[in-house]
């Protein structure tokens, strides 16, 4: 008897689970509700419409929708047809926008109507052979409406995948030099990680999941929905993630697994009237894709009364590594982020990516079925990160420790994650320093209670020249998506400087710590 954990393919993965559970609801977007049948149905409808636009095997398809029922429709068609799905974040403005299609050159394009303030929609149509408009109307554009209803009742070819090589997707992450790296990751990687995460959290289809975190990030994709799919459980999605209606919907659908970064959880036990919330459903959850304290983990543990546990993982390691056991002691799952997944190997190394024994502080290095093929289109940087062994050094800072848990320690790498998200520095630095009024430009993270870190620029301006922290926050959000806004501006007559001419941003941030 065929089980799940034999089939590899994303689509395989679903047709699967409509043979044992056709009739349950799979998913609830709080506008429509589906069965896993109709799931079914209507993914091979628009992957009939796709195809007859032109997409085949190999081609992308661009998503740029919320949580929505209609993107997870997209998903499982683009898998049918062997097309490559390139998700990317619905707040992204023209030029990220612009990037991404230069790069990935989707054959299709689906939009919600958020495109309209955030894109120019005539140079997107020069880029996109189809673009698809989902939940409203546009002339430029094919409706999502129109390409459900125009299947002439064809039974479409599904595309024999091999899910070792062929890609499920294409994750743009923000670019440390100002370009977004395409993280390339294939059917095996996610359906994989996803059914990890099943086996390890215990999950069947009496589980209900609620999922705040984005279908165009790896933690949406692979930890929430291809996992709930496995599992054959049902979720509930969230357009835009709100604390209290969070709340809202674990006691009205009973909801048993929540996934999330840590600013969701925390925003949630900070609701007015929390207490009034029935929260009984709640089983287990995973906090990850940034750092939590044990102070923040215990507060959450003990005021949602579920179990919590914590993970790490990347888009480049199609989302987790490790995760904290069922069975692990109290100390454990606050301090640590648990041990590797059945089939992963760690390693802590040097500089010299030499291994270091147990307990010692140095470079997290995975070697995981999740790993990424490598970045689109980039050789050179994917070599500088992936060795011929299948080794990925991850730019993060950790320890094993003796019982075999990873302790982070920190991140080699610059990156700032505010809430969830990867911020890189230089891309905003890179912004700034194309003002007129701006000298020199430095980004970094400083700590934050509820969202991690937060973004904070510390400009020195050419001389004679003037700028208010509104003017400053008003251009950065009118080039880059709003969560890449700094939070605070601090205006300088002097950076730290090496003798080299480099600015010492570890000095930067001792210096401006103790203010925030």
């Amino acid at each position: 008897m065929e089980t799940v954990q034999d089939k590899e393919s994303v689509h395989d993965l679903l047709e699967l689970t409509v043979k044992e559970y056709g009739d349950r609801e799979a998913m609830y977007d709080q506008i429509s509700r589906l069965s896993y049948e109709e799931l079914l149905e209507q993914s091979n409808k628009v992957a009939q419409g796709m195809k007859d636009l032109g997409v085949t095997k190999g081609d992308k398809v661009g998503v740029c929708l919320p949580n929505w029922n209609e993107t997870v429709i997209v998903f499982f068609a683009s898998a049918m047809l062997g097309a490559v799905v390139v998700p990317f974040n619905t707040m992204y403005r023209s030029h990220e926008i612009e990037f991404i299609l230069k790069d990935a050159e989707p054959k299709a394009l689906y939009v919600s109507e958020q495109i309209l303030e955030n894109g120019n929609v005539e140079t997107i149509a020069e880029l996109v052979p189809s673009i698809v408009s989902v939940r409203f109307e546009n002339e430029l554009m094919i409706s999502f409406r129109e390409l459900l209803q125009s299947n002439d009742g064809k039974e479409v070819k599904k595309e024999v995948v091999d899910a070792s090589k062929d890609l499920l997707c294409i994750l743009y992450t923000s670019g440390t030099t100002g370009r977004p790296k395409g993280v390339m990751i294939t059917h095996q990687s996610v359906s994989k990680c996803a059914l990890a995460v099943v086996e390890e959290m215990q999950c069947t289809d009496k589980d209900v999941f609620l999922v705040p975190a984005p279908l165009f990030h790896i933690f949406g994709i692979a930890c929430n929905l291809i996992a709930a799919v496995g599992a054959g459980a049902r979720m509930v999605l969230m357009e835009k993630f709100k604390p209290r209606q969070a709340l809202e919907l674990i006691e009205q659908e009973q909801v048993t697994v929540q996934q999330g970064v840590p600013t969701m959880f925390l925003k949630e036990i900070e609701v007015d009237g929390f207490e009034q919330y029935n929260l009984s459903s709640l089983r287990t959850g995973m906090v990850g894709a940034a750092p939590i304290s044990p102070e923040q983990m215990k507060k959450i543990r003990k005021k949602m009364n579920f179990h919590l546990c914590q993970s790490f993982g990347s888009s480049e390691t199609s989302g987790g590594v490790t995760i904290n056991k069922i069975n692990d002691d109290e100390t454990e799952i606050l301090e640590t982020v648990g041990k590797p997944f059945q089939g992963i190997q760690l390693k802590i190394v040097d500089e010299q990516r030499e291994k270091l024994p147990v307990g010692y502080t140095g470079e997290i290095a995975v070697n995981s079925f999740g790993n990424m093929k490598g970045y689109y289109k980039m050789p050179v940087k994917t070599a500088e990160i992936l060795d011929n062994e299948g080794w990925y050094y991850t730019g993060d800072l950790g320890a094993i420790d003796e019982r075999g848990n990873l302790r982070l320690v920190g991140r080699v790498k610059e990156m700032i994650v505010r809430g969830g998200f990867n911020i890189y520095p230089q891309e905003i630095e890179a912004l700034l320093h194309k003002h007129d009024s701006i000298s020199t430009a430095a980004v970094i993270g400083l700590p934050d209670e509820t969202l991690g870190e937060v973004v904070c620029a510390v400009i020195q301006l050419r001389l004679g020249e003037k700028m208010t922290e509104a003017e400053v926050k008003d251009y950065v959000s009118a080039h880059l998506a709003v969560y890449k806004t700094p939070a605070s501006i601090i205006f300088t007559d002097h950076l730290p400087m090496t003798a080299s001419g480099k600015i010492q941003k570890g000095k930067l941030r001792e210096q401006i710590s103790g203010q925030y």
